[in-house]
């Protein structure tokens, strides 16, 4: 038995692979990029804009009972493009799904909310992972102000939110595919609840020279999203979203029974990636 990891060679799939792995299960990397997959793993050739590359995972040796699907980035229309292989999956004998999701997408919503929507219909067993927003995103998108100009910048001007780490993510993952779940979703966060100038703040420690939180609106965010390179529509949702949690929305999951809390916080997460700082 299997477990087929599309988009396996993301931040969450390569952890989620390192414990499926360390437990005794094989593993098989579904990418479009298979100079990234790590030695000592399968891999098959898969990529959500080439429907003919979806019959791959199914043509070799391996029984794959299990699939983690990780969305088409920056795509609206994600179940448009990943229901022929969830139909081809169960077709296979697949007998379970987990995707990763968001806490703000609710079934039936958009994008991955219309995947959890289709999953629930077809009757299968499967668990949604909706993490709220990734530490990691301080690695990426938010970067290069902070490294160019000591800037974070939101349009989250003093919402809490229980940032969560992309090794709690796998995690919870893992335990689904391991043990099951007696919830078909779980909201995925962070042990603490932090306002972005106290991210701003922990950046200060961490890096060793000041770094301020910077709020904008909505509409400025989206066009900064867009001027690196997202699509329109995509990075108007992004914002807008981002934008919501000003409220409070997210740290309110704190406080629901289907809810995963991680270990680490911000800080850890931050000391031990310290170097990227000063690269």
């Amino acid at each position: 038995m299997s477990t087929l990891l599309t988009g396996g060679t993301s931040q969450i799939g390569l952890a989620l692979a390192k414990r499926l792995k360390a437990a005794g299960k094989d593993v098989i990397f579904g990418t479009r990029s298979p100079s990234k997959v790590p030695s000592g793993y399968k891999h098959v050739l898969l990529d959500w804009s080439d429907p003919s590359t979806f019959e791959n995972p199914f043509n070799t040796a391996d029984r794959i009972d299990n699939v983690y699907i990780l969305p088409p980035p920056q795509s609206v229309d994600v179940l448009g493009i990943t229901k022929p292989f969830i139909d081809l999956a169960i077709e296979k004998g697949v007998k379970k799904f987990a995707l990763l999701s968001a806490t703000t997408l609710e079934k039936g919503s958009f994008a991955a909310g219309k995947v959890h929507e289709y999953l629930d219909s077809k009757g299968v067993d499967y668990f949604v992972l909706r993490p709220t927003w990734f530490i990691e995103n301080l690695f990426n998108g938010q970067a290069y102000h902070i490294k160019a100009q000591g800037e974070l910048i939101t349009a989250v001007p003093n919402g809490r939110i229980p940032f969560i780490s992309v090794e709690d993510i796998a995690q919870a993952a893992f335990d689904y595919i391991t043990q099951g779940s007696e919830f078909k979703d779980k909201y995925i966060l962070g042990p603490e609840s932090l306002t972005y100038d106290e991210v701003a703040q922990i950046l200060t420690e961490v890096i060793g020279r000041p770094i301020t939180h910077k709020a904008v609106s909505a509409e400025e965010q989206q066009a900064r999203y867009s001027a690196f390179g997202l699509p329109l529509e995509y990075a108007k949702i992004l914002a807008a979203e981002e934008a919501k949690t000003d409220g409070g929305s997210e740290a309110s999951f704190l406080a629901a029974d289907n809810k995963f809390v991680g270990k680490f916080t911000v800080r850890a997460v931050l000391e031990n990636n310290k170097a990227f700082w000063s690269s």
